[in-house]
């Protein structure tokens, strides 16, 4: 059966797959979408080869589809990344001793951009498994993507986030990949994080993203406005991390200033639970009307930064943080 790769929804129909086309980060999403559902499935063992490692897996496949003596179950999982689709693996895709064996599953990823017509092989294939079409996206699909990517963002921060990450990155899955995956460490409440992956998130001051978030809401503006500056003047060009840092602050406030039980808003906000009682002593004395407003501010800046409105990026973000720290003073 052939699909496209936005239509995959999981491994229920076949433990065979062939993921052609020459996007790689589709491929590699599938792929690790299709892993983790044959190991649910007892599936515990696998063999990667390479293009110039083939030569193994016939053996392989003779060796495991008679069972084995502990009953193990093996993936077998192929890598062709360049030049013409090896004859190798035309010959394992019309092996019907591999469809018809119990403790293997087969996973072919391909370089080649077209889905071929005819040939043996890719009947095999279409009529025992599963043939996705991970090439390039059309504008919509891409956008469909990318919004999938974002789900676990507030609704109220997604058109901001998906749409700048969009116009800096069209026709570009991996930068937009890249960037997902920073706003998701911004925006996981779990603190067990590696610390490697915070690294991604530094501004040009040697502060980390967390750090600053720390500074905000302690209520430190004098050296948020100074890193500010810094950055404005040696790294003007990319205000995008400092901006979505500000907005997950504006909009958790805002969350937990408008909900009954303050706690749980925060912590659906993707706030650290080390953080909570922080937020909640910035937000004490604040009113939501003063978050929705500031939170009218921040999507001006979305449209300042993206070119839409003219004016200056930099001044607006200081003309929020100002704002910020007049609504969050202890009395006001």
């Amino acid at each position: 059966m052939k699909i496209n790769c936005l239509n995959f929804s999981g491994c229920d129909v076949s433990r065979y797959f062939f993921l052609y086309g020459s996007e790689l980060v589709l491929k590699q999403e599938i792929a690790d979408q299709i892993l983790q559902s044959l190991q649910a499935g007892g599936f515990n063992d696998r063999v990667l080869l390479h293009q110039d490692e083939l030569d193994q897996a016939e053996e392989i496949i003779m060796r495991n589809i008679g069972g084995s003596l502990f009953e193990e179950k093996l993936i077998l999982h192929l890598k062709h990344t360049s030049g013409k689709f090896p004859e190798k693996i035309k010959l394992i895709l019309d092996n019907q001793h591999l469809y018809n064996s119990d403790n293997m599953a087969l996973i072919v990823e391909s370089s080649i951009e077209k889905n071929p017509a005819s040939g043996p092989w890719i009947k095999s294939i279409d009529r025992k498994g599963l043939i996705v079409n991970c090439g390039k996206l059309k504008t919509g699909e891409e956008k469909l993507w990318l919004k999938r990517q974002l789900e676990f963002l507030p609704k109220t921060l997604l058109p901001m986030f998906g749409g700048s990450i969009f116009q800096n990155n069209e026709g570009n899955l991996l930068g937009q990949m890249n960037e997902v995956r920073l706003l998701k460490l911004l925006f996981n409440s779990n603190q067990e994080i590696d610390e490697t992956e915070t690294t991604n998130i530094v501004f040009h001051s040697g502060m980390s993203a967390f750090e600053l978030e720390d500074v905000i809401i302690d209520r430190d503006f004098k050296k948020v406005l100074k890193t500010i500056n810094f950055l404005k003047e040696h790294d003007s060009q990319n205000s995008a991390p400092l901006i979505w840092m500000i907005a997950k602050i504006i909009n958790s406030c805002l969350e937990s200033t408008q909900a009954t039980n303050k706690k749980t808003a925060l912590i659906k906000s993707g706030v650290w639970s080390s953080k909570i009682n922080r937020y909640l002593k910035l937000t004490k004395n604040s009113k939501a009307s003063e978050f929705m407003r500031l939170s009218d501010q921040m999507l001006q800046l979305d449209l300042i930064n993206k070119g839409i409105i003219k004016s200056n990026v930099w001044e607006q973000i200081e003309k929020i943080i100002l704002q910020l720290r007049g609504a969050t003073e202890p009395q006001h």
